[in-house]
């Protein structure tokens, strides 16, 4: 028998006779199931079950055969009890599994309130943490501290950009670590986390948790290691900075400390490419796409016209005319370094504010 929550992380089992089950061994040893059982468990419509579902043998992922008991109370689902079917349940087993279930149901009543109430607070604290209030961010790194919040330092905030709920997805996430070594919440619309710099989790784990529970691209941005709470904030800014970099880059997870030229551009204002030259921002709004193309490839292989015209599979005449075309449209001389520069920046300022 083995019962787990509503995001199949198991909270109590019995010892298992005969061969072994890999599905639930590696659930109890990793504190949460696979995701293969997850998404063949959930495939067979146990999220919605109110009666037992049997369930079939997976060989492929080492999953024996089951009969899942949904364990609900007062009309809120609060976890599943398994049985391993190595011959068929009775009607009378079914009975005795279904009266275990709704005892399970009386305690995992008390157990779910308490983690709604420690999520809510979780909330709340990290929303204040880091926050640009200096006075609730203080007040909510003494109550983090004095409650033994996040013992391991350094520490770093990761944050998120996904669309869809993402209660689910912290869930998995805190239950990759002991309790208490991960701060979750949502701030500003997006799944942040504070977790310790060389821990077991960060900003792999969070996409992984996020790819779980939601559709659509996923991108990460981790912010550099500071080694008290009250200092979250600073690393806050920098994953925001690093998430930026990741949708430019169209990576799922970008590190403040791999960023180069991003740290500077990704904290100019959004008004920074309206302030560029009005020939440039011609060249950039629309219809030149092929001259910007060959503008960044110029400017990334540092001018080296024989590497631009082989990557762009150019003529060097062709090429040549091109370079020409950009000169006279932006109103920039390419031999000039102040201008080459002008040109990369504003390409990059350009992709990040598409990719905002």
């Amino acid at each position: 028998m083995l019962v787990d929550d509503v995001d199949l992380r198991p909270l109590a089992y019995s010892s298992q006779v005969g061969e072994l089950d890999s599905v639930r061994t590696a659930s109890i040893l990793g504190r949460v199931a696979p995701d293969a059982a997850r998404d063949a468990l959930f495939g067979h419509g146990i999220r919605n079950a109110t009666e037992p579902v049997r369930i079939p043998a997976h060989p492929d992922i080492g999953m024996e055969p089951r009969v899942c008991i949904p364990i609900v109370r007062g009309g809120r689902r609060l976890g599943y009890l398994w049985l391993i079917e190595d011959a068929p349940l009775g009607d009378e087993q079914l009975k005795l599994a279904r009266g275990a279930a709704a005892e399970a149901a009386t305690v995992l009543q008390s157990e779910a309130d308490s983690q709604q109430d420690r999520r809510k607070r979780e909330q709340e604290l990290i929303a204040a943490l880091l926050s640009p209030d200096q006075g609730a961010a203080a007040a909510a790194a003494a109550v983090l501290e004095a409650d033994r919040y996040l013992p391991q330092r350094p520490l770093l905030v990761c944050v998120g950009a996904s669309e869809g709920a993402t209660q689910d997805a912290f869930d998995r996430f805190r239950a990759r670590a002991p309790t208490k070594h991960a701060l979750c919440g949502e701030v500003a619309g997006r799944p942040a986390a504070i977790v310790a710099a060389h821990g077991p989790l960060g900003g792999e784990q969070l996409a992984e948790a996020l790819r779980g529970v939601v559709e659509g691209p996923i991108h990460i941005g981790e912010g550099e290691p500071v080694d008290e709470l009250r200092e979250a904030a600073l690393s806050h800014r920098h994953a925001l900075a690093a998430l930026k970099a990741a949708a430019d880059r169209d990576v799922e997870v970008a590190r403040w400390d791999e960023l180069r030229a991003h740290r500077l551009l990704t904290a100019l204002p959004p008004t920074a490419l309206s302030d560029l030259p009005l020939g440039i921002r011609k060249l950039l709004d629309g219809g030149h796409e092929q001259l910007v193309l060959t503008l960044e490839t110029y400017l990334d292989h540092a001018g080296d016209v024989k590497r631009t015209a082989a990557e762009l599979w150019l003529h060097r005449t062709s090429l040549y005319y091109r370079l020409r075309r950009i000169e006279e449209i932006a109103g920039v001389d390419l031999t000039r370094g102040e201008d080459r520069l002008l040109c990369h920046v504003a390409l990059r300022l350009s992709r990040l504010a598409k990719s905002a």
